[in-house]
C-alpha cells in the first residue's frame, strides 16, 4: 500500500503508518546486522582483524560511519545487504593474488604466518589476516552468518509466539467451481484441522503445503464439519502458474475498513454500511459466521434483505435491495463437464456422470407440460440457480447427455432422471475467469463455450445483429469517463487455450461500474465483427451477493507458558527452513520461477507483516531469515556457500585453487547472480508479468 496515500486518506493514520515503517525497516535491517554480526564476531574470536562492518553499501563513498578502534561501523546507501571487511579478504576470490599481498607481513616477521598461494609458493603473511587462519577456522568465519541467521529465526519466533502471532484459519469460506476441494465435497463452514503432520494449519500453511506438495499422489487432509472429522486426499491441480486446490482464505463478518462496499452495487445504494461495521443477522436470523451469511444470502436471492449491523455499542438495520444480473442477451453452449462432486446425485446416477461427458439439455417436466419442457432452452449461467429451485420444490430434473471426450466427437445421446437433487445451503459462483460453472444441486461443474446458442429477444445482442452459432472471440470493458479508479481497458480472449470462461467473464461483469459498455469481437464463418454494447438488467436473475466487502477472518496464536514458546518458535523455525528449501528443489518445475520476489516484495511483505503487528512481522523475520541461511549457503560463488566449497578445495588440496579456474567459476557465478536479481526487479516492477 501507498503509505503516503493512506496518510492523505487518513491524516489521524499517520504516525501508525510511520511506526508500521519504521518497525518493517528496523526488521529488514536486523536479519542483515546479525548475519554479518556472526561473520564479525567470530572473526574476532579468531583473531582477525577486521576494517569494516557495514549494513548497506558504501557505494561511492556515501555513507553514515564512524571508527571505534581498528574498525570502521557504518550505514552504506545501498540498502541490499552488508558486509565486513577483513585484513587479507576479498568476496572476490578471484581476488586471491591481491588478497596473499595485501596480507604479507611487513617490518618484523617473527610473528608472521607462512602459507601456501595458489601459484604453489610460500608466502608470510601478517598473522591478524583471515588469509592466515587454518581453513577450518576460515569455514567457521564464513558459516558463522549463516549461524547467527538460523539462531536469530528462533529468537524471533520464539518471541513472537509470546506476544501473540494473528494468522487465518483453514476454514472454508468457498471454494472454486470444479477445483479438488469442490470435488471432494468441501462446504463453507468447515475447518482444516490437518494437512500431511501440520495439526491446526494457518492458510498460509494449507497454501505452501498445496504449492510444495505431492501432484501426483495428493496431500492428506484432515477436514472438521460440525463434530464429525473426516480423512480426504486432495490432489492439486495446476495450470501453468501455483498448484491449487480451490479453497478460498476465510472471511470475517468485520467490514473492511477502507473498502466496505463494492462501487454501485446494492450495498452501495443502501448508504449506511461503514468500514468497520459487523453483520450480526439478516431478515432477523442471528449470523455467527461468514457461512451462515452466506446461508442467508443462498436462500433469498430475489428479496431485499434487511442485514443487521454492530457499530461500537450501537445496532443498524440497514435495507440492502436485491442485486438484478446485468446481461448483454447471449444465451451460451454448455460445454464439457470437468468434474462431478463426491456423494452427489450425479455421481450416484447409473451409470454416473463423468468429465469428459456433454449435457444436451436440461428438462423440468413440472414446468408447463413434458412437451414444452423439452423445447425450452436453458441458459448455462442460470441453470444452477434454477437446479437449486427445483432441489427446494423436491422436482426431478430429466436431462440428456453425450459421453464423449472433445465437443467435435459427441456420442451417442443417454437420457436419465435425477432424483431427489440435492438442496444447496450456500454460494458457489465462478471467482476467476477460468472457473467452471458448478450445478451444486446436481454435482456437477460445466465449461460456457463462448458458441451462441440463442439470443434474448430485445436485447443489446440481437440488436447488434449476433446470431446463433456466432463465436464470441474477445471481450473488453470499456469504463465510462467519470468511472473512479477505472483500470486500462484489458481485452479478455476466450478458448481453452487461454482458458477465460464465458461465465467467469460475465461475473466480473456484474461488478464494473454503472454505464461500463462491453466491446465483443465475434466471428461468424471466416468473417469477424466488433460492437460494442451496454448490458441491460433481467428480469428474474439475481446475483445472491450484495457486495459487502470483509475483512480477512483472524485468529491468534499465543503460548501459555514459556515451554509452549520455545517449541512453537523451534517448529516455526524448522518448517520455514524446511519450506525454503523444498520451494528451491521444486522450483523452476512444479513451482513457476515467476513466483520469485526481489527487494520491492520483500519491503512490501515487511510492510503488510508489520501492519499487523510484531507478532506477525517476527514471523516474517523468521522465514526471512530462514530463506538467508539457506539460500547464502548454496555453493554459488559470491555467496557464503561459494566460499565453503573454494574453502574445502583447498583444505583437501592444501593450497588455494588456482587463479584461472577460481575466475571462471566467478564469472559464472557473477552472470547467474546479476541475471537473477534484474529478473526479480523485472518481476518486482511488473515488467514481467508473474501470472500466478
Amino acid at each position: 500500500m501507498d503509505v503516503c496515500l493512506m496518510a492523505a486518506l487518513d491524516p489521524s493514520q499517520l504516525g501508525h503508518w510511520l511506526l508500521v515503517v519504521l518497525q518493517a525497516a528496523l526488521g529488514l535491517g536486523a536479519v542483515i546486522f546479525v548475519h554479518e554480526l556472526g561473520h564479525f564476531a567470530v572473526a574476532k574470536m579468531c583473531g582477525v582483524k577486521c576494517e569494516k562492518f557495514f549494513i548497506g553499501f558504501d557505494i561511492g563513498g556515501y555513507k553514515l560511519s564512524r571508527k571505534w578502534g581498528e574498525t570502521e561501523y557504518g550505514i552504506g546507501v545501498l540498502p541490499l545487504g552488508g558486509y565486513v571487511k577483513m585484513l587479507g579478504q576479498d568476496d572476490n576470490p578471484a581476488h586471491i593474488a591481491e588478497q596473499v599481498r595485501e596480507s604479507q607481513a611487513q617490518g618484523d616477521l617473527r610473528n608472521a604466518k607462512e602459507i601456501v598461494g595458489p601459484d604453489g609458493q610460500k608466502y608470510l603473511v601478517d598473522p591478524r589476516s583471515y588469509l592466515a587462519k587454518s581453513v577450518p577456522q576460515r569455514m567457521a568465519i564464513i558459516s558463522a552468518g549463516v549461524v547467527m541467521n538460523v539462531i536469530f529465526a528462533f529468537l524471533f519466533a520464539t518471541l513472537a509466539f509470546g506476544l501473540g502471532v494473528p494468522y487465518n484459519p483453514s476454514l472454508v469460506t468457498r471454494t472454486a467451481p470444479g477445483s479438488p476441494a469442490w470435488q471432494a465435497d468441501l462446504r463453507p463452514g468447515d475447518e482444516v484441522v490437518k494437512i500431511d503432520d501440520i495439526a491446526d494449519p494457518s492458510f498460509e500453511d494449507l497454501r505452501g503445503s498445496v504449492t510444495l506438495g505431492d501432484l501426483e499422489n495428493g496431500i492428506p487432509f484432515t477436514i472438521r464439519r460440525g463434530s464429525q472429522e473426516e480423512q480426504k486426499t486432495l490432489k492439486p491441480q495446476q495450470d501453468g502458474g501455483l498448484a491449487r486446490v480451490g479453497i478460498f482464505p476465510p472471511d470475517s463478518l468485520e467490514l473492511l475498513k477502507q473498502a466496505p462496499v463494492a462501487d454501485d452495487s446494492p450495498a452501495d445504494r443502501a448508504d449506511g454500511f461503514r468500514g468497520g461495521d459487523v453483520v450480526t443477522a439478516v431478515n432477523g436470523q442471528p449470523v455467527d459466521s461468514y457461512a451462515a451469511y452466506a446461508a442467508q444470502l443462498a436462500a433469498h436471492p430475489e428479496a431485499a434483505l434487511a442485514i443487521e449491523v454492530r457499530r461500537g455499542s450501537e445496532r443498524l438495520v440497514l435495507e440492502t435491495p436485491p442485486h438484478p444480473m446485468r446481461r448483454l442477451g447471449l444465451v451460451m453452449s454448455f460445454g464439457k463437464v470437468v468434474a462431478v462432486q463426491e456423494n452427489s446425485p450425479a455421481a450416484q446416477l447409473d451409470p454416473p456422470i463423468r468429465p469428459g461427458d456433454f449435457i444436451e439439455r436440461f428438462s423440468d417436466p413440472g414446468a408447463g407440460g413434458a412437451a414444452e419442457a423439452a423445447k425450452a432452452t436453458w441458459d448455462p449461467v442460470t441453470t444452477p440457480q434454477r437446479l437449486a429451485d427445483m432441489a427446494e420444490a423436491m422436482r426431478d430434473i430429466h436431462l440428456t447427455l453425450r459421453r464423449s471426450a472433445t465437443e467435435s466427437e459427441r456420442g451417442p445421446a443417454v437420457e436419465t432422471v435425477v432424483a431427489p437433487l440435492r438442496q444447496v445451503h450456500w454460494l458457489e459462483r465462478p471467482m476467476l475467469g477460468k472457473d467452471a460453472v458448478a450445478a451444486t444441486a446436481l454435482g456437477i461443474a460445466y465449461r460456457v463455450l463462448n458458441r451462441v446458442d440463442s439470443v434474448m429477444p430485445g436485447s443489446p445482442a440481437e440488436r447488434e445483429g449476433i446470431q446463433p452459432g456466432d463465436m464470441i472471440v474477445s471481450a473488453a470493458f470499456i469504463y465510462p469517463p467519470e468511472a473512479k479508479d477505472s483500470p486500462p481497458k484489458e481485452r479478455i480472449v476466450f478458448g481453452e487455450e487461454q482458458g477465460n470462461n464465458w461465465a467467469g467473464f460475465l461475473e466480473a461483469l456484474q461488478w464494473q461500474p454503472a454505464g461500463t459498455q462491453v466491446e465483443l469481437v465475434y466471428r461468424r464463418g471466416e468473417e469477424e465483427r466488433t460492437v460494442t454494447m451496454e448490458p441491460i438488467t433481467v428480469d428474474g436473475q439475481y446475483l445472491p451477493e450484495r457486495g459487502l466487502q470483509f475483512a480477512p477472518l483472524e485468529r491468534v496464536r499465543k503460548a501459555a507458558t514459556l515451554g509452549e514458546q520455545v517449541r512453537r518458535g523451534w517448529q516455526e523455525t524448522a518448517g520455514s527452513l524446511g519450506t525454503v528449501y523444498r520451494f528451491l528443489t521444486k522450483l523452476g518445475t512444479q513451482v513457476p520461477l515467476t513466483s520469485l520476489g526481489g527487494p520491492v516484495t520483500i519491503a512490501k511483505a515487511a510492510g503488510y507483516s508489520a501492519f499487523d503487528g510484531l507478532g506477525k512481522l517476527l514471523t516474517f523475520l523468521t522465514m526471512l531469515s530462514a530463506n538467508l541461511a539457506v539460500i547464502n549457503f548454496l555453493p554459488i560463488p559470491l555467496l557464503d556457500g561459494g566460499h565453503m566449497a573454494f574453502l574445502a578445495y583447498e583444505g583437501i588440496r592444501g593450497k588455494p585453487a588456482g587463479e584461472r579456474f577460481v575466475v571462471a567459476l566467478h564469472t559464472i557465478g557473477f552472470v547467474f547472480i546479476v541475471s537473477l536479481m534484474l529478473f526479480v526487479l523485472s518481476l518486482d516492477m511488473g515488467l514481467i508479468k508473474r501470472n500466478l
